[in-house]
């Protein structure tokens, strides 16, 4: 692994997991429900930093991808319901469910871009669109907003 791939996955991934270890050690003490939710965010951030290090050794797959990118719609969905949960308890609304599709589509479709001829190509030269990292930012600005 050379240092390009330490910085951008092995680095982040350190701090992902800080955090998420933050957010046990806030949530243990408050018992806030919101913490939970940040907690579960981050351990699905740090799961997604994990497998995209792993893919750095053994090479990527079809599989991979497709977790690592429903990790990020869980991470960013996680964030989501912590916004609820600062002021009210949890309770499920017709767009959860609508943004939690949402999500997985667009994790679908960004494997669909990147399948070719039958072939999964990670980067497939020079992509102008990245339709899950524009959707989860888009979320996760409504979520800064919100905050």
């Amino acid at each position: 692994m050379n240092s390009i791939a330490a910085s951008m996955v092995i680095i982040p991934g350190v701090v992902a997991l800080l955090l998420f270890l933050v957010f046990t050690y806030l949530y243990e003490q408050s018992r806030q429900q919101y913490f939970r939710a940040w907690q579960l965010g981050w351990g699905a951030y740090t799961l997604h930093y994990a497998l995209d290090a792993w893919t750095a050794f053994n090479g990527t797959s079809v599989t991979v991808f497709m977790v690592t990118s429903l990790l990020l719609v869980a991470m960013a969905f996680c964030i989501f319901v912590s916004t609820r949960l600062m002021r009210a308890r949890f309770r499920f609304r017709w767009y959860d469910l609508a943004i939690a599709l949402a999500g997985i589509a667009l994790a679908a479709w960004n494997l669909w871009h990147n399948l070719g001829r039958n072939v999964f190509h990670q980067a497939r030269g020079s992509v102008t669109y990245m339709p899950l990292e524009v959707g989860l930012g888009v979320l996760l600005l409504y979520c800064s907003f919100y905050f």
